[in-house]
C-alpha cells in the first residue's frame, strides 16, 4: 500500500485562514524534519567516512554535479538514488573523457564507448571493469529485474557504496587527480577559492563555513604538511606580531580590519567592536600604515581558529 496524503486538502472546508493553517501544517512538518535529521546526523556521517576521498581533480564536467549528488544520497541513505545517479555520471565521464582525447564517441552505448577505449589503450582493463561493474549495476537499478528486487538494504547499500567509489577511482586516474607533492601556488589559490565559491551555493549537503573550513584544513594538511587545527583543548589563541594594515572596512558586519603579518606573511581579518573602530580612528591608523597589534581567537571545534578580535590597543609605528 502507497500512502501519499501529506498535505491537508483545506478546499473541502471553508475556513477563512485557511493560510495560515497551511503554514501552520508546515511548520509541524518542520519540526518532525528536524528530530530525525537529530537522530540520523551520525550515520550520515558515518556514512560520508565511508566514501573514498580522492582529493582534488583540476578538470571538470558537467558529471561532477551528478557525483556530488550521488556522494549526498548516499549519506542519507538514498542507495537506490546512488546508483542511479553514479551510473548517469560514468556514462557522461566517460563521454567526456573521449571528447578530451580526440574521440568522437557521443552516438556509443556505453558498453561499446568503454570497450573502444581500452582496445586503442586510452583506459585500462582495470578501469574498463569498474566501468562495466557500474554499467550492470545501473541497469540492474533501473530496469528494476527480479534479481535487484530480490537483494536487501545491507546488499543495495554496498552495491551502491562500490558505484560511488569507484566512479571516483576513476575519474582520478582518467583525469588525474592533483599532485599534492608538487602543487604551485596558482592551483592552490583556485582550490582556494572553489571551496570558498561552493560554500555559499545551494549543493545538497553543502554546510557553508564549516564544509568550507573542514576541506581548507585538509588540502593545506596535504600540501604543506602543516595541521591548522590548534589541538588544545579549545584555548584562547593569542598572537602579537607586527602587521601592515591591508584595508579597514567599517561598513562590514562585523566591522573589519584586515591585516598582513610581516613575519609570516599571512593575512588575518580582525573583527572590530564600534569603540575598537574609534580608536583607529583616533590614531589614525589607515592602510598601508605599520603596526604592533595583539590579537586573540577562540577555536572552533575543529580546533581551527576562526574569527579574530583585538586583545590589546594597537600601536602604530613609524
Amino acid at each position: 500500500m502507497y500512502i501519499d496524503s501529506r498535505k491537508f486538502n483545506y478546499d473541502k472546508f471553508s475556513y477563512d485562514n485557511s493560510e495560515k493553517l497551511v503554514e501552520r501544517d508546515k511548520e509541524f512538518l518542520r519540526e518532525g524534519y528536524k528530530t530525525w535529521m537529530e537522530k540520523s546526523v551520525s550515520d550520515i556521517v558515518e556514512r560520508q567516512w565511508e566514501i573514498d576521498d580522492i582529493g582534488a581533480v583540476e578538470q571538470v564536467g558537467p558529471f561532477v554535479r551528478l557525483l556530488k549528488e550521488a556522494e549526498f544520497t548516499y549519506s542519507v541513505g538514498a542507495y537506490i538514488s546512488t546508483i542511479a545517479l553514479v551510473g548517469v555520471c560514468a556514462e557522461d565521464l566517460c563521454r567526456f573523457f573521449s571528447s578530451s582525447a580526440g574521440y568522437s564517441m557521443d552516438s556509443d552505448s556505453q558498453f561499446k564507448r568503454v570497450d573502444k577505449l581500452l582496445k586503442i589503450g586510452a583506459i585500462s582493463q582495470s578501469i574498463a571493469d569498474e566501468f562495466t561493474v557500474i554499467r550492470r549495476l545501473r541497469n540492474d537499478c533501473l530496469h528494476y529485474n527480479d534479481g535487484f528486487k530480490q537483494k536487501g538494504t545491507d546488499e543495495i547499500k554496498a552495491n551502491a557504496l562500490n558505484a560511488i567509489n569507484s566512479i571516483k577511482s576513476i575519474y582520478s586516474k582518467i583525469i588525474g587527480a592533483v599532485d599534492y607533492g608538487n602543487i604551485n601556488t596558482d592551483v592552490f589559490i583556485n582550490m582556494i577559492k572553489t571551496i570558498a565559491g561552493e560554500s555559499v551555493g545551494s549543493e545538497p549537503g553543502s554546510l557553508g563555513l564549516e564544509n568550507a573550513i573542514t576541506r581548507t584544513r585538509n588540502i593545506f594538511s596535504e600540501a604543506f604538511g602543516i595541521d591548522l587545527s590548534m589541538n588544545n583543548g579549545g584555548a584562547h589563541v593569542y598572537k602579537t606580531s607586527i602587521f601592515m594594515v591591508d584595508d579597514v572596512d567599517p561598513h562590514s558586519s562585523p566591522i573589519e580590519i584586515a591585516m598582513t603579518d610581516k613575519m609570516s606573511g599571512m593575512t588575518v581579518i580582525v573583527d572590530l567592536s564600534d569603540s575598537e573602530l574609534s580608536v583607529i580612528r583616533l590614531k589614525s591608523i589607515n592602510p598601508g600604515d605599520t603596526i604592533l597589534a595583539s590579537i586573540k581567537s577562540i577555536p572552533n571545534g575543529l580546533g581551527v581558529t576562526g574569527a579574530w578580535t583585538l586583545w590589546s590597543e594597537p600601536r602604530k609605528l613609524k
